[in-house]
């Protein structure tokens, strides 16, 4: 015997599922690494990228919405419209849970919005929480450094010419379209790579090179037996062009706090 198909049971079903998902898919944006370090290892979780894990939460909420008004309107319409019809001839009798209700709400709101801890303090975890996936080595140059077309970058690191890019991406077989519009994640993509990995080829020294790329993970106590000068005398070149810098921090570091380029602090430090 066929049983009539339950629409109630359907729903609520529906309902459960995108739950499940929304919860799950939230724990994980919570944690996840911020977009320009997920885009420059291509970060994956399960499969999934992080615009995918965005997808499914985005695409679940709405999901969850659609099948909570079906709820309401198609499966509860009639007990909802007799519930506020006796409600409004007796009289609502849970004024007291009402008013608690609006008040947490609204403390949810304003807490959230004014930053108020203990609110601030679970957007502080998760800020948290993300960055502890970026390591220093593993940084981009410049925030979504996976967009850079090759000509770009090649300006970024203060290359001669975009040809010194192009000769270590081809000695290296990878394969790239046009110099000019190209960006780095595409090039990566159509060779199964991450834009770090495309971006350390371009970087990476000669054996016989003394210092070429990747100054800007150096500290100055590293510049300093490089260049064969002290740290204190280094410290006094940096403080005679007003640039504020400690011993222990990179170029990178050093360059972001003062607004310049890596490579200017380095011909600042070796002139």
């Amino acid at each position: 015997m066929k049983t009539k198909f339950s629409w109630r049971a359907f729903i609520s079903f529906g309902l459960t599922w995108a739950i499940l998902v929304i919860l799950v898919s939230g724990v994980i944006l919570y944690v996840a690494p911020p977009g320009r370090y997920a885009h420059w290892v291509n970060w994956e979780l399960a499969g999934l990228s992080k615009e995918g894990w965005q997808a499914i939460h985005t695409l679940f909420s709405l999901a969850f919405i659609v099948l909570s008004i079906f709820h309401l309107f198609s499966v509860n319409w009639k007990s909802f419209v007799s519930y506020l019809k006796s409600k409004t001839t007796r009289g609502y009798n849970k004024k007291k849970e009402l008013i608690l209700s609006i008040v947490v709400v609204l403390v949810f709101f304003f807490g959230t919005v004014f930053s108020i801890p203990p609110f601030q303090s679970v957007m502080d975890l998760s800020e948290s929480a993300t960055n502890s996936w970026e390591k220093t080595e593993e940084r981009a140059p410049v925030p979504h450094a996976e967009l850079l077309t090759l000509t770009e970058l090649a300006h970024q690191l203060d290359m001669e010419s975009v040809d010194e890019v192009t000769r270590k991406l081809d000695s290296h077989k990878i394969a790239y379209n046009d110099i000019h519009t190209q960006s780095l994640q595409q090039i990566a993509v159509a060779n199964n790579s991450t834009p770090l990995e495309i971006y350390e080829i371009i970087v990476k020294k000669p054996a016989n090179e003394g210092h070429g790329m990747g100054v800007g993970r150096k500290t100055i106590e590293d510049f300093s037996k490089e260049l064969n000068k002290s740290t204190d005398e280094l410290m006094q070149i940096l403080e005679k062009n007003s640039i504020d810098a400690k011993p222990t921090e990179t170029l990178r570091t050093i360059g972001e706090n003062n607004n310049l380029p890596p490579r200017d602090v380095y011909k600042i430090l070796s002139e």
